[in-house]
C-alpha cells in the first residue's frame, strides 16, 4: 500500500528534532549526576529526578514520549531518592518507562522493556494506617533486578523484591510480585508462569 506523503514528512521531521533531543537528554542527564555510557540514543526527552546515583550503559536506546505509540505520549521518567539506586546495562531498549526507586533496580544487559511499562522498588505509602499517617517515612522497600536478556511486555508493572530471571519473558499488562525463575514466560494478574523457554541463547 501506497503510504501518504505526510508519513514522509512525519519521518524528516523526526530526523531534524533527533539531534535537538539527544543534546537536550545528555545535559539534562548530566546535570542531575548521571553516569552514561558511550552510543546512548534519546528518542524523546525522558524526565528525571536523581536524589543518589543512576548509571546507563553503552548503546542503551531510551524512548520517550509520542515516539513509540505503544506507550502512548507518556514521558519515559527516572527518580531516585535519598538511598535509591537505578542501574541500567548495555544495549537496554524501553519506551515510555517510568523507574522508581528508593532502594535498588538492576536492569542487566539486552533487556528489552515495553511502552507504558512501571518498575517501583517501594511500595510509595505503608499499608499500615499509623505509619501511612503519623510516620510516613517508613515505605517498605526491596530492590529489583532484571536479569539479562530477558524482555518485558508492554504496560507491565514490577514491584519491589522481583527478580526476572535470564532471558525469561513477561506477558503484556501483567502485575509482577513475586521473582521470576531463568528461560521462563509469566503472565497475569497476578503473574503467573504459562510456558518455558527452550533455546537459550548466550549473552
Amino acid at each position: 500500500m501506497k503510504r501518504k506523503p505526510q508519513y514522509y514528512l512525519y519521518r524528516i521531521l523526526l530526523e531534524l528534532i533527533h539531534p535537538i533531543e539527544q543534546v537536550i537528554s545528555i545535559c539534562k542527564f548530566m546535570f542531575w549526576g548521571v553516569k552514561l555510557g558511550k552510543g546512548i540514543q534519546f528518542l524523546g526527552i525522558p524526565g528525571i529526578r536523581n536524589l543518589n546515583r543512576i548509571q546507563i550503559g553503552d548503546s542503551t536506546r531510551i524512548i520517550s514520549g509520542a515516539r513509540n505509540l505503544v506507550g502512548s505520549d507518556v514521558k519515559t521518567y527516572f527518580e531516585t531518592g535519598q538511598n535509591g539506586n537505578i542501574c541500567i546495562g548495555s544495549r537496554v531498549g524501553m519506551s515510555n518507562c517510568v523507574l522508581i526507586s528508593q532502594e535498588s533496580i538492576t536492569i542487566e544487559d539486552q533487556v528489552y522493556i515495553g511502552g507504558g511499562t512501571r518498575i517501583y522498588d517501594n511500595d510509595f505509602h505503608s499499608i499500615n494506617f499509623n505509619d501511612r499517617i503519623y510516620r510516613p517515612g517508613l515505605i517498605p522497600t526491596a530492590p529489583i533486578i532484571i536479569k539479562a536478556g530477558s524482555f518485558i511486555g508492554g504496560h507491565s508493572i514490577i514491584l519491589k523484591g522481583v527478580v526476572i530471571g535470564r532471558q525469561s519473558v513477561v506477558g503484556a499488562g501483567s502485575v509482577v510480585t513475586k521473582s521470576i525463575p531463568d528461560f521462563e514466560i509469566w503472565a497475569g494478574v497476578p503473574a503467573r508462569k504459562i510456558g518455558s523457554i527452550e533455546q537459550k541463547y548466550a549473552i
